[in-house]
């Protein structure tokens, strides 16, 4: 016995890859059917590699494994059927789950997995027919105590149906509609009714026995829903023309069963009593019964020594069947209570066998060589861990009897199975462990008879490989917000990196308040600090679970708007005069309040003095607070809108640049940038230059921006309140950047890329994108040359295994598309009209968005200046008016009105107003930043893993 190894264990070290999606690499598996179980378990408890199905052209009951699946799936239907049981009986309590263990216990043999099946599939009969018994015999029970309730019934009724007055009393019962009434208020009946009455010296000469014999002429007696009596006297009245008597009586004394095998229930019962003549209406009315679930008894009627008889038989079969139900039912309590504390163990091993065949059922399968091939992506710097962690399973199933050595020799090389055609191993990896007579380790035919390959190929492809951003429990939340949008393009730039904080920042302008935001960072806190607690928890409410997993975004957006509402000097609608103020007022000469009332002041600035952070607190309570207020929320919504543009913008450089696309940068992000520099960065310089002058002090109106910005385009040299010397001159100049940048956008891009696509025909290539692949190839030929150590000077022979970007080759049921980006037309071929196309869109769609997206961020100051409003109206009309008055009024005022102030702040303002600025901060990211260099185009890494199976 033998093992061979190849490949080194050095390996670069894991990165966050949080600004750039990880690095990928498509890995190809070789091993022995005898195998395969055991590498996709360890591979699954890796959670590295996201399987590509080889299988795609199959149905699913065509596969390998189908067989193996179809036992795991009656399994987990027995025992979701055992699960119902339990809950049915009140076993399944708590959290069964708690106590599993399989997850950490040796991964079973494929043996002992079938004899758990075996072990299941018993427990499931036994149980099934013992519950199956139990309710066959509960179900028998009630309809003896149902039938006993009938006897009793009747046999009340004809002691009592001698007294006219109950009788009387009976049929004056009150129903629901005026046909009843006129049913239940007849009096005399005659013979075909099946009632009649008796003179009191006929009377006096009848027996009990033979009253009884005659008055139950005709009877009908049963049981029915109680809530479907009412129904049954209408049916009846009306079917048979009110030719009948109608009696009934509730059961109060217990409930009874609908006696429904598929969904037994206990439900309140009546004893219905009815007297009808002849043959043809009794079938009729027991066809009526019927149809409504009503049951009738036969063994009822006659005379009272015959219902003596039937109550004694009745309660002796009661008393016999209520021990048999209270064994059975103990016997299934017991086996349940065994059940439940292997079942959490069982259900999981289950649903991981049903997971690893699901993945093998994604290998190909090579007949020729009795062994599995399948194919996944892995990130690069987990390929040296999966490496390991295989080695160390070959190892595992090796012993006692294998010994490990690493020749110098490549004898043992042989052994590996050939790459792909169309494909190049960069990086083998090869594990052979031959073994001649270990019996527990299945056999195959080969040329090296019983031996266990497992052979691990790093392969290169031109396939786009899957997305994956490494992230913790802090990064997680901010990177759902992306993906919810759209997943990032393989390699290019990962918004969610600056979303944690210009998210929770474009919110907390929005809802700037001290007060608020110190509500929102309490929720916060309180989630963060028992995440322990709720973290574990199966089956949360989707509002909680929403708010839980994103407990670090409400943490940063109550943090960000008390820093917003420090700014706005603003807690719960009221200011804080932490500094001294920049404005004074002056009262007049000798005035007098309670003789001159209430006057206008005009406060008076300070000179030399600022307010040291944030709205001077002066601004509070005056008559042009809101003007100047909304003149500067909405100044700076303008700023923050362009400097959040800009940014986003500068991220599409950084794409072009790392995927090096040269006609990118010049056709696209140079004239762009240009055109919104000319138009709305000069619109933010003229806020701040605005801002800087000191307009009272020269004696000069401030000019309004927004008819400058529009006479710049409408009247282009008109100036009708100029801002600063030289103004003409320099609008006319941004304006004509701005119109060259247009045609510039429109036509650099496709002109350069057709130029390129018939320079690569001249030179031999089919079209550009063949230029493309082919030096990709040459790239990843040099590459592989520089990692086997061959010298690019000397003239070696290259590998026929490195031409490995051949799209001809697939495996045979494989037609999973290739993944491609849509970057400047890439598809199958170049097509110069698609380009234009292309580019037109985004060329309307540029400059547009420049102009809508700017006025978009308008809504920064429409809703902070909404939230301080609601707020002060919410504080006057309710706290405010329990300020001044003393007493115990006073004091139940202030109370009752601070709780309903405080209640309607948490619910209105901090509840749905966060909510609202919550969403519309998340479009101005999905819409107005995204867009400037988000392509969206990738798909999720998604790696096998057992994480997924539902406990």
């Amino acid at each position: 016995m033998a093992i061979s190894l190849s490949g080194s264990n050095d390996g670069p070290a894991k990165e966050e890859a949080f600004f750039r999606s990880a690095p990928m690499t498509l890995v190809q598996f070789y091993v022995t059917i005898e195998l395969a179980r055991d590498v996709v378990y360890a591979l699954g408890n890796l959670g590295d590699v996201h399987f590509r199905d080889l299988n795609s052209k199959l149905t699913p009951f065509q596969r390998t494994f189908i067989a193996e699946l179809r036992q795991n799936d009656v399994v987990e239907a027995r025992l979701t059927y055992l699960q119902g049981v339990m809950m049915k009986h009140e076993i399944w309590t708590g959290d069964p789950f708690a106590k599993l263990t399989a997850d950490r216990a040796p991964f079973p043999k494929a043996s002992d997995v079938d004899s758990l099946r075996s072990r299941i599939l018993e427990v499931y009969e036994r149980i099934k027919h013992l519950d199956e018994s139990f309710v066959e015999l509960d179900q028998r029970y009630l309809k003896y105590v149902e039938n006993r309730h009938v006897v009793q019934a009747l046999e009340d009724f004809h002691k009592n149906a001698w007294s006219e007055s109950e009788v009387r009393a009976s049929m004056d019962r009150p129903s629901i509609d005026g046909d009843d009434v006129a049913l239940l208020n007849a009096r005399n009946r005659s013979l075909e009714l099946g009632s009649f009455e008796i003179d009191d010296e006929d009377r006096d000469e009848l027996t009990p026995e033979t009253a009884d014999l005659d008055i139950s002429f005709d009877a009908i007696s049963g049981t029915i829903a109680t809530e479907k009596i009412g129904l049954l006297r209408k049916i009846l009245w009306r079917t048979l023309r009110g030719n009948l008597y109608f009696h009934d009586i509730p059961i109060t004394s217990t409930k009874l069963s609908n006696f429904n095998p598929k969904t037994p229930e206990l439900i309140d019962k009546s004893v219905f009593i009815l007297f009808v003549h002849g043959d043809m209406l009794r079938l009729r009315v027991n066809r009526i019964i019927s149809s409504l679930d009503g049951i009738v008894y036969d063994n009822v009627n006659g005379s009272a020594v015959d219902r003596s008889r039937t109550f004694a038989s009745l309660n002796l079969s009661i008393t016999d069947l209520s021990t048999v139900v209270d064994n059975t039912r103990n016997h299934l309590m017991t086996e349940l209570s065994v059940l439940k504390e292997a079942y959490p163990n069982w259900w999981f091993i289950i649903q991981r066998e049903k997971l690893i065949y699901q993945v093998l059922n994604t290998f190909d399968n090579d007949a020729a060589r009795r062994c599995l091939v399948g194919e996944g992506w892995i990130p690069k710097s987990d390929l040296n861990t999966v490496r390991t962690t295989l080695k160390q399973l070959i190892r595992k199933r090796s012993a006692p009897r294998a010994f490990v050595n690493e020749p110098e020799s490549s004898d043992h090389e042989s052994t590996s199975t050939p790459s792909s055609p169309g494909r190049s191993s960069s990086v083998d990896l090869l594990f052979a462990i031959e073994d001649d007579h270990d019996a527990e380790d299945a056999q195959f035919e080969s040329d090296d008879e019983d031996a266990l390959i497992a052979v691990v190929t790093e392969l290169s492809t031109n396939r786009t490989p899957p997305t994956f951003h490494r992230t913790n429990k802090f990064t997680s939340a901010f990177q759902s917000i992306i993906d919810a949008y759209g997943i990032a393009t393989y390699q290019e730039v990962n918004p969610g990196l600056a979303t944690i904080i210009t998210f929770p920042f474009m919110f907390a302008i929005m809802f700037g308040d001290i007060g608020h935001g110190f509500i929102v960072l309490l929720v916060a806190l309180y989630l963060i600090k028992n995440e322990n607690i709720f973290g574990p928890m199966r089956n949360k409410d989707e509002i909680f679970e929403m708010a839980f997993n994103g407990r670090y975004i409400i943490l940063l957006m109550g943090v960000f708007s008390m820093y917003t509402g420090l700014i706005y000097n603003d807690i719960f609608s009221k200011s804080m005069t932490l500094f001294k103020s920049g404005w004074k007022w002056e009262f007049p000469k000798d005035y007098d309040f309670s003789k001159d009332g209430a006057i206008s002041l005009v406060a008076q600035k300070i000179p030399g003095h600022t307010y040291f952070f944030g709205l001077d607190w002066a601004w509070h309570g005056s008559e042009n607070n809101l003007l100047f207020t909304n003149s500067l929320k909405m100044k700076l919504s303008i700023l923050m809108g362009y400097i959040h543009m800009n940014y986003s913008l500068m991220f599409s450089l950084v794409n072009y640049r790392y995927f090096k696309s040269r006609v990118d940068i010049i056709g696209n992000f140079i004239p762009g940038f240009l055109f919104m520099q000319s138009i709305f960065g000069y619109l933010a310089l003229t806020i701040l230059y605005k801002w800087s002058v000191d307009w009272f002090g020269i004696q000069k109106q401030p000019p309004g921006l927004l008819n400058m910005l529009i006479n710049m385009f409408l009247s282009p040299g008109y100036i009708e309140d100029q801002l600063y010397p030289g103004q003409k001159f320099v609008q006319i100049v941004l304006l004509l950047v701005a119109l060259v940048c247009v045609p510039w956008l429109l036509v650099y891009k496709p002109l350069t890329l057709r130029r390129q696509n018939n320079r690569a025909i001249e030179l031999g290539y089919s079209d550009l994108h063949s230029q493309h692949n082919h030096d990709i190839q040459r790239h990843v030929e040099e590459q592989a040359l520089d990692e086997s150590g061959i010298d690019d000077g000397l003239n070696h022979d290259v590998p026929d295994e490195i031409d490995m970007l051949d799209d001809g080759f697939r495996f045979p049921n494989d037609i999973e598309p290739l993944h491609h980006t849509a970057a400047h037309g890439d598809g199958d071929e170049f097509n110069f009209g698609d380009v234009v196309i292309h580019q037109v869109i985004h060329t309307i769609e540029f400059c547009l968005n420049c102009v809508s997206h700017t006025a978009s961020y308008l809504r920064l100051w429409a809703l902070s200046l909404a939230h301080a409003q609601l707020s002060s109206v919410l504080w006057s009309m309710t706290i405010q008016n329990a300020f001044g008055i003393t007493g115990a009024k006073g004091v139940v005022m202030t109370v009752f009105l601070f709780g309903l102030w405080f209640i309607l702040t948490v619910c209105i303002l901090v509840m749905m107003e966060g909510t609202s600025a919550m969403l519309h901060s998340l479009r101005l990211h999905w819409v107005e930043a995204m867009s400037k260099f988000f392509e969206g185009e990738g798909y999720a890494y998604e790696p096998f893993t057992f994480n997924k199976i539902d406990v």
